[in-house]
């Protein structure tokens, strides 16, 4: 039971060389359940057990918001929560990789093949670097 009003004021401008008109407009917007009080005398007037069938109805609707903020809350958490989950795991495999890559490296170099070895880990490193000032640059 929302209420809205607009008001629309309107002014002539006008000068030597032209006329104009100025236009200021205002809304209102009330989203209250209840009425206002010269609403709710008018209303007892009418049936004298309305105030109290208002009454409850703004309680239950007041319930029902509550309830659907803390759904919007556990939804916002949950999300974030999963999108703090794969950045950990996406972190890790990343580590995982970089030591892999250089693990290898060291593996080829001692297998006597230093130009591919030392090729692998800078190449290794500096993927790793860019990567990682990527995804900081977001």
């Amino acid at each position: 039971m929302s209420k809205q009003e607009l008001k629309t004021k309107q002014t002539n401008v006008s000068t030597v060389d032209s006329t104009g008109r100025q236009v200021e407009q205002i809304l209102t917007f009330d989203d209250s359940f209840l009425p206002s009080p010269n609403e709710l005398k008018e209303y007892k007037e009418i049936n004298p057990d309305i105030v109290k069938l208002l009454i409850d109805a703004s309680k239950k609707e007041q319930e029902h918001r509550h309830f659907i903020d803390k759904q919007k809350i556990k939804a916002i958490n949950r999300d974030s929560s999963s999108l703090h989950s794969i950045n950990v795991l996406g972190m890790i495999f990343a580590f995982l990789i970089i030591a892999g890559g250089l693990c290898l490296s060291a593996y080829l170099i001692q297998s006597n093949k230093d130009v591919i070895g030392t090729i692998f880990a800078g190449s290794t490193i500096v993927i790793a670097a860019l990567t990682f000032l990527n995804h900081t640059k977001k």
